[in-house]
């Protein structure tokens, strides 16, 4: 582009506009760097240098501080308490523990409600887990690799070896125990209390201006939440509630191992749906 440019005629040469948000990026002061980037390109550099005619020219959004009360000493759900009894002893790295620690933090965060239904999520996401690990097609290079490194070691079971398969063995006996509790003994058919009996004061403080802000169809925003259950169980509430004016969908990343995830092409139908409208509220991680 600057061969032709350079060579063609000054009378002849094209006109070229070009258009960027970020700052001329050199260890120098901006003039300074400026005029070198013109005398470079051959161009000249057009920007405001008073920052009140930037802010004339785009308005900022407004910003609105909410307070709510803080949430008090949750107890424990007959649910937790059963569940918890058994995933509190299990091995630190194991997906159950992990279960344990995110309905731990739903319920001081957001309440009983959502952290019971955690444990279902979560239980659903280990199985989904166990199926891609027992998949043939998805192991197959896997196993493959396995064989090799078979052939070039000793084929004995260190006690290392004994203690792990034992220990993942004991970590599917309580996951199976969980799932008998989640399935005879939990009872998710119930719809969420607007009081603190089921929710936090943060999250009845979210439902409130949510009923505020949404008076018509036509209004749109994003909830942003820092966990990917959060999110889950985020959406799921604000679908039992059937809050007016409001439909509502999740977004968020594809996840690491043990975590809710969505793969590329949920994202974008997720993301064309609330550009084209037909939603109008995603509850998204950052």
């Amino acid at each position: 582009m600057r061969e032709y440019y350079n060579q063609t005629p000054e009378d002849q040469r094209p006109r070229i506009f070009g258009m960027t948000a970020s700052p001329v990026d050199a260890k120098m002061a901006f003039l300074e760097a400026s005029e070198q980037l013109e005398r470079t390109l051959h161009a000249k550099i057009c920007t405001p240098r008073v920052k009140g005619t930037l802010s004339a020219l785009v308005p900022r959004p407004r910003e609105e501080k909410i307070y709510y009360k803080p949430s008090e000493a949750t107890p424990h759900t007959d649910l937790f308490k059963k569940i918890s009894a058994i995933a509190s002893r299990s091995d630190p790295r194991s997906r159950l523990k992990k279960a344990f620690r995110a309905a731990e933090n739903a319920l001081e965060e957001y309440g009983p409600w959502m952290s019971d239904r955690v444990w279902r999520w979560k239980l659903q996401e280990m199985e989904e887990k166990n199926e891609m690990e027992n998949d043939p097609i998805a192991n197959r290079r896997g196993k493959q690799n396995a064989g090799s490194e078979k052939k070039r070691k000793k084929i004995w079971e260190t006690q290392t070896d004994i203690q792990a398969r034992e220990s993942k063995e004991e970590q599917e006996r309580e996951i199976k125990r969980v799932k008998e509790i989640l399935t005879n003994e939990a009872h998710f058919d119930t719809k969420p209390h607007l009081t603190t009996d089921d929710l936090s004061p943060k999250v009845l403080k979210l439902i409130e201006l949510l009923n505020q802000v949404y008076t018509t169809p036509q209004t749109s925003g994003i909830v942003f939440v820092r966990q990917r259950y959060a999110a889950s169980a985020m959406h799921q509430l604000i679908k039992e509630l059937e809050l007016p004016n409001i439909s509502c969908d999740m977004l968020v990343g594809h996840g690491m191992e043990g975590d809710i995830a969505m793969d590329h092409r949920k994202q974008v139908m997720v993301i064309n749906q609330f550009r084209q409208g037909k939603l109008n509220l995603l509850i998204a991680t950052r």
